[in-house]
């Protein structure tokens, strides 16, 4: 029992068996032959695998049939002979052995032919009856026929089989000459005429493949073949067949061709082939395998491995795994794998690698296929990338979008819509487009739905408002399309149904529709005059009762009138640039005119005009004129009235705005111009406080603004100070009252100011006057005091001196008494001095500040007591800056200066050399100059109150009168200043002048 071998696709296996054999499958296909097998039959050159054996052998095998059935039941035959004519019209007799095919678990898969070419043997042992009775036998079931020609009796004779062949009748009686004249004429008529006469006259025997022309005129091909007959060694005649090979020549034809076509297929397949040896080099390889290798012929890849042509690590690789395949056996199928040649290009191949046996069951190499995918999945990537974006698209959309087939049935479904019925993509995918949830339930929906779908399937755009029921069943308008959708043939594959909610467009219109009955009723009632006339001609088209009103014409005596006739100011010019400014813009106006009507009456008017294209691409122009002719003198009137309103506004000595409830300034009069340093209104309206005066006062005045627009309750004769920007502050006396418009909400508000800071003044002054006066009694008083006491100390001791004098008799003390009076005299005018001096001080209150440096005048009083300076070796140290200025009376800061400067050195320590520092600081609106000295210090618990008491006196010094502080605070406050004083006895004493800043 012959078991099934495992073999390749190429017979590779079995090539070399020792006997001619051949394996059949159960449908009686060749699956494997060895070459003796093919070479006994002539098969070198064709292709037999996957052929049936009868179409290989001819309808002369139909009688194999049966006997090969009997072989697939498990009978075996063998020992039958059985001729065959090869293409080289050869006959050959062959016995036949045909066994059943087991596979590994002894199941028939099919049958096993050897056979033994016993031709010779035939020839050598069959006489020339048996030959005719073989003949006989197989001429009926090979289409064979034969023939005999008697040489003696110059008679031919055709067997039925032969007279068939020539379609001719049975009771035709050929002849040589007719027998020959049935050959092609040309190549098979010679040829036949030929071995004719080299049988008759050589003994020469033929076996030709020839072409006959049959009596009805049929070219087939036949073999025909012919033996001369000795008898004695003389010629007595001939004696062949004549078998018909029409079928097997052209399916011959058709195999070569086939097999060329087979070539041609795969050489220019997109797929790499390739066979290797054991040692992986090429032994065949297709023209792909060629073109990726970059070969012009397979020649030069012939012998060659990966290692030739790849990059290092993908022919390692490849080597690798080939060599795994030959040892495993087990084949690589479809795998994508990278290919990377030697000039560092990278390919993706989809490669199969299968184990190649030969006909012992031994390896003998691998097979290779492989098929470029590198621009597949560049491709498929892509569409991945564009399938992405359209679903992105897709599913996007605020459109409801689906794909249908050409018969309904629903493909594809957008979220937008899915997510509108509320619905899930399994329940509306592979229905009927008309059986989805949201269509309304009634049959003429769905049958006209239906109408839709088949129409578009022929390629036809439909388009219709229909309505859809949302999740709630609630009606919905929808704007529905259904388009065609074509391939490259033109031909539609698919339709796209698309459907827009037009909710709120039929909303819309149909306030359209209310507008335009609106506007007619508008147009029909309106005491405004329209007008529609031809742009091109200014014919009259339509107008309003109104215009029949205002002009005196009716549409029925209008026909000859032009619309500019109407006009009393428009000329040419004018036309021309209204026109023309239609044309660019598609409007013009307002403008005033006055117009003319039947009766030559005139009327004002504004215009205005609006150009319009109808369907039929015309030009026409709607006019709106509205008659003005009342307003105009109502207009008149009110201008009078307000310029005398703003005359009397402009010349009130009050400030007068009006604001709006941004308090933005929307009339102002003159005085608020001037106040605020404008020559026009225009300068100040449409600002506001913030524009105008300094933020804090600004935001002052918005508050009151908004206080008095949201409670309605007005603010009258407040005393109000403003700030400009500029600094300037004036004293206003204000009142805002709220404005309220028709409906009674506020507008904004009416200001009213007047300026007072002059009367403000001079109250200020008044009040500084009365205070000053205060203080001057005050001070006078105590002053009085003073010279009282001082006075009557003098008077005293000038009465008691000149008692003294008219009582003493002696000479010598009369000139002592005389001398005590000239002292008396001379300190009573040494307190006049210092009286005189504390008056004017307290007298001159409206002397005026100057802004001095101080440095300089500390400069002139050190000069003038630099002598006195040497002599006390006094140190000044000066901290002040030369930048220091201070509003002051020159006189008294020079006075100060040298009072305290002076006091530093009389009152001294006698340890120590007078040290003096000067400095100063900015504090509060002050600026405050410290003179420290290291003296002999004041106690200030003690004497304290008592520091700048008029003749205090504090330390035994000559020449202390204890007058100077006492003027010197005077003069400080006198400029609005004071003074502060710290000691420490036996230290030093600083005093603080604090000079007011403000003048």
């Amino acid at each position: 029992m012959i078991k099934r071998s495992q073999i390749d696709p190429n017979n590779y296996l079995i090539k070399q068996l020792p006997q001619a054999t051949a394996f059949l499958n159960k449908k009686l296909e060749v699956v494997h032959a060895s070459d003796r097998w093919i070479n006994a039959f002539d098969f070198t050159d064709r292709k037999i695998t996957g052929k049936k054996i009868n179409q290989l052998l001819g309808k002369s095998f139909d009688s194999h049939q049966k006997i090969l059935k009997e072989c697939l039941k498990g009978i075996i035959h063998e020992g039958r002979i059985e001729n065959h004519i090869d293409e080289n019209n050869e006959e050959k007799w062959f016995e036949w052995i045909d066994l059943p095919w087991y596979d590994e678990k002894e199941n028939i898969i099919g049958v096993i032919i050897q056979i033994e070419d016993v031709t010779q043997r035939v020839l050598n042992d069959l006489k020339l009856a048996k030959l005719e009775a073989l003949i006989n036998v197989q001429s009926e079931t090979t289409k064979t026929g034969t023939w005999e020609y008697d040489a003696v009796k110059d008679c031919l004779l055709w067997c039925d089989i032969t007279k068939d062949i020539h379609e001719v009748n049975t009771n035709f009686e050929p002849n040589i000459d007719t027998a020959i004249n049935y050959y092609k004429n040309g190549h098979s008529r010679n040829t036949i005429s030929m071995a004719f006469d080299l049988a008759m006259r050589e003994g020469k025997s033929w076996n030709e493949k020839l072409q006959i022309i049959t009596e009805k005129g049929n070219e087939i091909w036949v073999i025909a073949s012919g033996q001369p007959v000795f008898k004695n060694n003389k010629f007595i005649g001939l004696i062949g067949t004549f078998k018909d090979i029409n079928e097997q020549v052209l399916s011959d034809i058709k195999t070569r061709e086939s097999e060329q076509l087979l070539k041609t297929l795969i050489d220019n397949l997109p797929i790499n082939i390739y066979v290797k040896d054991i040692n992986l080099r090429k032994i065949l390889v297709n023209k792909a395998e060629c073109e990726f290798n970059g070969a012009k012929n397979p020649e030069e890849l012939l012998g060659k491995t990966d290692f030739d042509f790849l990059d290092k690590k993908s022919a390692q690789l490849s080597a690798d795994e080939e060599y795994k395949v030959m040892d495993s056996l087990i084949p690589i199928l479809a795998r994508e794998d990278i290919c990377k040649t030697k000039d560092g290009k990278e390919t993706l191949f989809l490669g199969s690698k299968i184990p190649l046996l030969n006909e012992d069951n031994e390896v003998a190499g691998i097979i290779g296929m492989s098929l470029d995918i590198t621009e597949k999945r560049d491709a498929e990537i892509k569409l991945e990338e564009k399938d992405r974006y359209f679903r992105s698209i897709f599913n996007s959309s605020y459109q409801f979008t689906g794909i249908l087939d050409i018969d309904g049935t629903l493909l594809e479904i957008n979220d937008t819509a899915l997510d509108f019925a509320n619905k899930k993509l399994e329940d509306i995918v592979g229905k009927k487009f008309w059986d989805a949830y949201w269509w309304p339930i009634p049959d003429f929906v769905k049958g006209g739905l239906k109408q839709v779908v088949k129409s578009a399937a022929k390629g036809e755009f439909m388009r219709s408002e229909i309505k859809v029921l949302d999740k709630d069943k609630n009606p919905i308008p929808v704007d529905f399309s259904l388009k065609p959708i074509y391939n490259d043939n033109n031909k539609v594959v698919s339709l796209l149904a698309e459907g827009r909610m037009i909710t709120e467009m039929v909303a819309a219109r149909d306030k359209i529709k209310e507008s335009e009955q609106k506007f007619r009723t508008l147009y029909v009632m309106s005491p405004i005059s329209f007008i529609l006339y031809d742009y091109e001609t200014g014919r009259i088209l339509d107008f309003n009762p109104s215009f029949e009103n205002i002009s005196g014409y009716d549409k029925t005596n209008i026909d000859e009138i032009v619309f500019w006739d109407f006009l009393k100011n428009t000329n040419n010019q004018n036309k021309e640039q209204i026109n023309l400014e239609l044309e660019n813009n598609g409007a013009f106006g307002p403008f005033e005119e006055k117009i003319i009507n039947k009766d030559g009456k005139e009327y004002s008017v504004i215009i205005n005009k609006s150009l319009i294209v109808n369907r039929k691409g015309e030009k026409l122009v709607w006019t709106i004129i509205q008659d003005i002719s009342e307003s105009v003198k109502k207009e008149q009137q009110i201008r009078e009235e307000r310029k005398l309103l703003k005359t009397l506004i402009d010349n009130l000595p009050l400030n007068v705005y009006i604001k709006d409830t941004q308090s933005r300034k929307i009339l102002v009069n003159q005085a608020e111009c001037d106040y605020l340093g404008v020559d026009s209104e225009e300068e100040l309206l449409g600002k506001s406080d913030f524009d105008l005066y300094d933020k804090k006062t600004a935001q002052e005045f918005r508050n009151e603004d908004l206080g008095v627009i949201s409670t309605l309750k007005p603010i009258l004769g407040q005393e109000t100070i403003k700030k400009k920007k500029d600094g300037t502050i004036s004293t206003f006396l204000s009142s805002k009252i709220p404005l309220k418009g028709e409906d009674g909400s506020v507008t904004g508000l009416v200001g009213i100011s007047l300026d007072i800071s002059e009367l403000k003044q001079k109250e200020e002054e008044l009040r500084g006057l009365i205070n000053v006066t205060s203080l001057q009694n005050k001070k006078l008083l105590e002053f009085a005091h003073i010279v009282s006491h001082n006075l009557r100390s003098h008077s005293a001791n000038f009465s008691m001196l000149l008692e003294f004098l008219i009582n003493e008799k002696n000479e010598t003390e009369r000139n002592n008494i005389i001398k005590m009076l000239e002292d008396a005299s001379n300190n009573l005018l040494e307190t006049l001095e210092n009286l005189n001096q504390v008056l004017a001080i307290s007298t001159n209150i409206n002397l005026k500040k100057k802004s001095i440096n101080l440095n300089k005048k500390i400069n002139k009083v050190t000069n003038k007591l630099d002598g006195l300076l040497k002599k006390k070796k006094v140190k000044i140290y000066n901290k002040i800056s030369d930048d220091v200025y201070i509003p002051t009376i020159p006189t008294y800061v020079e006075s100060i200066l040298v009072n305290f400067i002076t006091n530093a050195i009389k009152y001294k320590s006698p340890k120590r050399d007078p040290v003096i520092k000067l400095s100063t600081e900015s504090k509060n609106g002050f600026t405050i100059l410290s003179i420290e000295d290291n003296g002999l210090g004041i106690d200030l618990k003690k004497y304290g109150d008592k520091l700048f008491g008029m003749y205090k006196t504090f330390h035994n010094t000559n020449g202390s009168r204890g007058i100077g502080l006492y003027i010197t605070k005077n003069q400080i406050e006198a400029m609005n200043g004071k003074v502060t004083v710290s000691s420490t006895v036996g230290s030093g004493t600083t005093f603080n002048i604090y000079f007011n800043e403000e003048n």
